[in-house]
């Protein structure tokens, strides 16, 4: 059974200020920015990211920014810099308006620029969309990762 997304920002686990940023095992985060995500938790938020996916080979972010406003250009940089030495195996935007999608695709398209192997990127319109993408990018992470292994 999937994780039901509303339940977890009901709880209050992983809660920044006005964000949700929650790990869901094995391997996913679930983020949902609402307004402006400043510096102060942005730094919490990304220092959550490295602390915790720095040990996972393959990572995945389920990121909700249908109310995100604005985020700085540090926090951007910062989060750059972690999904950079992150092993990332992709990204489910969900609701995103033309804003968040332009927002979205700045900082994973900065990411992508030093990797080798490329994050993917979906935008989807349900959670229900994500957790199929989701699932379907950890197969195949799985097997690019026992090809190069064998």
């Amino acid at each position: 059974m999937r994780p039901n997304l509303a339940e977890i920002e009901a709880s209050g686990e992983g809660k920044v200020g006005r964000h949700t940023n929650a790990f869901i095992p094995p391997d996913t985060f679930y983020m949902k920015i609402v307004g402006e995500l400043n510096d102060t938790e942005g730094k919490e938020v990304n220092r959550a990211h490295w602390d915790i996916g720095k040990d996972i080979d393959g990572v995945f972010f389920l990121c909700d920014i249908a109310e995100l406003e604005s985020v700085g250009p540090a926090v951007r940089k910062e989060a750059v810099e972690v999904q950079k030495k992150m092993n990332i195996a992709g990204a489910a935007v969900l609701k995103a308006p033309l804003k968040a999608r332009i927002f979205a695709k700045l900082i994973l398209t900065a990411t992508n620029m030093f990797k080798s192997e490329k994050m993917p990127v979906m935008f989807v319109d349900t959670p229900e969309e994500a957790w199929v993408w989701i699932d379907k990018q950890r197969e195949e992470y799985r097997a690019r990762r026992q090809q190069k292994a064998g």
